[in-house]
């Protein structure tokens, strides 16, 4: 989402100007610059600038070059090291005029301000240092989900994620967490969300139908396009969903359905057992023509891995099958089918290279 359709988002939905600039503040990262200590946020209308100056720690107009900036100024760096201004600018002293009548008549009295002035405000001496500090910490905080989501754009149909920076606090209260949620939503491709909860508000979100909607209702704006209409798929559905996605994608002939486990055959004569009782209770597993267990894609927890349980048996082996590392699946074939193709290719790879 770009700052301005989240802007949109915000004035549609009559946030004010505080929470406005709080729903900024969360995608920040994106927007920072380690040169420049301020984020400069155009507004499109005088009644967006009007809006955003009625909660500003600072309201002014500042003189530079002979161009005319109205600014409303955030100045709170506790959670963004940069100060954020939304503005409208112009060189016409007529346009100057008639917006500075417009703010006066709605309340807003602007002050002129100098540069120097401005760079007090947005505390820019500092800023290479408070940059740098809160730098080290969101590649902290953050790494866990880069972790996950490496793993997942790796092995997964997600593509993309979006993670919202809270500086090492829950994003809804603040109060520093070291615990990290996640919710993916998946389509023809995936997007990943990630975002730091504290313990009480981690369970509040549970209730709702997704972390998307919990977040979204805690800026009080609505959830996305993309998590709209969110729905649990039923366990006849999820099958008849794999079933189309293994034969297309991965070339099976189905060979019969039991319940929540299917069995698909390659035309290398290798087969797919998948079990998919529950995210939480599912297995792929990889046999050879003879039947011969070779690998697994699991959700026991049994093993000690950095994302877990969810865990894969790359070589089945009496003396490798305990070697593991994290799968980083979802235990839905459909959103898990990369790292389904790959054990079933590298394993008839071998096939090949070794002989009948």
């Amino acid at each position: 989402m770009s700052v301005r359709e989240l802007m949109t988002l915000c004035f549609e939905h009559r946030l004010d100007g505080r929470d406005t600039d709080r729903c900024v503040k969360s995608i920040a990262p994106n927007l920072l610059d380690p040169e420049r200590p301020v984020i400069p946020i155009p507004m499109q209308t005088r009644e967006e600038l009007l809006h955003m100056m009625k909660t500003a720690d600072a309201a002014h107009i500042l003189i530079d070059g002979g161009i005319f900036h109205f600014n409303a100024l955030f100045t709170d760096v506790a959670t963004c090291p940069a100060a954020r201004v939304y503005y409208m600018r112009t060189p016409d002293l007529m346009a100057v005029a008639r917006l500075g009548v417009f703010m006066k008549d709605h309340g807003v009295d602007l002050k002129p301000v100098r540069g120097e002035d401005f760079a007090a405000l947005i505390q820019q001496a500092q800023y290479p240092e408070r940059h740098r500090r809160w730098l080290d910490r969101w590649t902290s905080n953050q790494r866990p989900f880069k972790g996950l989501l490496d793993g997942r754009t790796k092995n997964t149909v997600v593509d993309q994620g979006i993670w919202l920076s809270s500086n090492g606090g829950c994003l809804v209260c603040g109060q520093p967490t070291d615990r990290m949620a996640t919710s993916s939503f998946i389509g023809g491709n995936g997007v990943m969300l990630g975002l730091q909860l504290c313990a009480d508000h981690e369970a509040e979100a549970k209730a709702s139908p997704s972390l998307m909607h919990y977040v979204a209702q805690s800026a009080k704006v609505p959830p996305p396009a993309f998590a709209e209409n969110v729905e649990e798929l039923t366990a006849q559905e999820i099958v008849a969903l794999s079933c189309v996605a293994i034969r297309d994608q991965l070339d099976c002939a189905i060979e019969k359905v039991d319940g929540t486990t299917i069995t698909a055959v390659r035309p290398s004569g290798f087969r797919l057992i998948l079990r998919q009782d529950s995210p939480m209770h599912y297995a792929y597993n990889i046999q050879d023509r003879d039947g011969k267990p070779l690998s697994r894609i699991d959700s026991a927890d049994h093993h000690a891995v950095d994302y877990g349980p969810d865990h894969v048996h790359r070589d089945l082996s009496r003396k490798k099958k305990n070697e593991v590392e994290s799968s980083f699946t979802y235990g839905f074939a459909v959103a898990d089918l990369t790292a389904i193709r790959s054990l079933v290719e590298h394993a008839e790879a071998a096939a090949t290279r070794h002989g009948p």
